[in-house]
């Protein structure tokens, strides 16, 4: 009988430990997030009420070990003012110490456009500033990684 309540256990037991292999491996809490920033920016469309706008973001990996990018969630400021909001979920790997390009796409209003660009004296060819902050998904990490980035792009001629 004793024989035979070990035989019993021992599944038990090796469920237990694959479990735990499997969670260590994907809760990395020392996973930093991705470093976020605007690369290039393009006019790709235009509408009487809206604009295409097709962003390349560069994503950094500060980790010394490979991030498998799910998703994007993120907001762009320019001037400190809100431009559009955007979401990617182009999977992507970012070798450790690495980059890697996300093409993204975003719309804006034709009506909201014109008024920031009027309020901050936009000038093509000028650097603006901006500002983008977020949320990546990244492999097995349960849980969002945060990011927020400012920098200077310039603005395509509308």
């Amino acid at each position: 009988m004793h024989v035979m309540h070990r035989r019993r256990l021992y599944p038990f037991v090796l469920l237990v430990g694959i479990l735990l292999t499997t969670a260590c491996t994907g809760l990395r809490r020392d996973t930093l997030p991705p470093e976020v920033s605007v690369a290039d920016i393009a006019l790709v469309g235009v509408t009487m009420f809206e604009q295409e706008w097709e962003l390349t973001l560069r994503t950094r990996n500060p980790n010394d070990h490979a991030l498998n990018l799910r998703t994007l969630d993120y907001q762009i400021m320019v001037e400190d003012r809100p431009f559009a909001r955007g979401l990617s979920n182009e999977a992507v790997s970012l070798p450790a110490m690495g980059d890697a390009l996300v093409k993204t796409r975003i719309t804006t209003s034709l009506f909201d456009t014109l008024r920031q660009f009027q309020a901050m004296d936009y000038t093509p060819g000028k650097p603006v500033r901006y500002r983008i902050s977020g949320n990546a998904r990244v492999g097995n990490v349960p849980f969002a990684l945060p990011f927020d980035r400012r920098g200077e792009f310039v603005m395509p001629a509308l």
